[in-house]
């Protein structure tokens, strides 16, 4: 069995929904871009859309840690959704439906905001052991 604790879990969330949210920005700066006439930028959208869809799952992963040592349980299903519409994401884009891959984008970047606030803002606990029923030693004194 693996065994993470809530701290490195959500640590490791944090990083992956920083990173995210920075994806999600350079998607949405290489899609003005292209829609402003820059097409040479659609290639490295699709690039940085697939990569994006990676980060997210990784993201799911740290969501499950997190909610598995006791973190907020909202995290998982909302990274898990995440991750399914941006796949449905890829498909519109493949088929070149940009009325409904547009308008999934804003859901999307509006989505990873809030998933980004949210755990941005849970409060890390204090370092422990991390073994399960760990205890915490103690500071010395000065």
């Amino acid at each position: 069995m693996i065994y993470m604790s809530l701290r490195l879990s959500l640590l490791s969330m944090r990083i992956t929904v920083v990173l995210l949210a920075i994806l999600m920005l350079v998607q949405a700066a290489l899609a003005g871009g292209f829609l402003g006439g820059h097409y040479d930028m659609l290639a490295v959208h699709g690039l940085v859309g697939r990569v994006l869809t990676v980060v997210a799952l990784l993201t799911a992963v740290a969501a499950f840690f997190v909610r598995r040592s006791g973190g907020p349980a909202p995290v998982f299903p909302v990274s898990v959704v995440l991750v399914v519409a941006l796949v449905g994401q890829i498909a519109l884009g493949e088929m070149h439906s940009v009325p409904g891959h547009v308008l999934l984008g804003v859901i999307l970047v509006g989505a990873t905001a809030v998933l980004t606030q949210r755990v941005m803002t849970t409060p890390l606990p204090a370092q422990a052991d991390a073994t399960p029923g760990g205890t915490v030693e103690p500071e010395p004194s000065k």
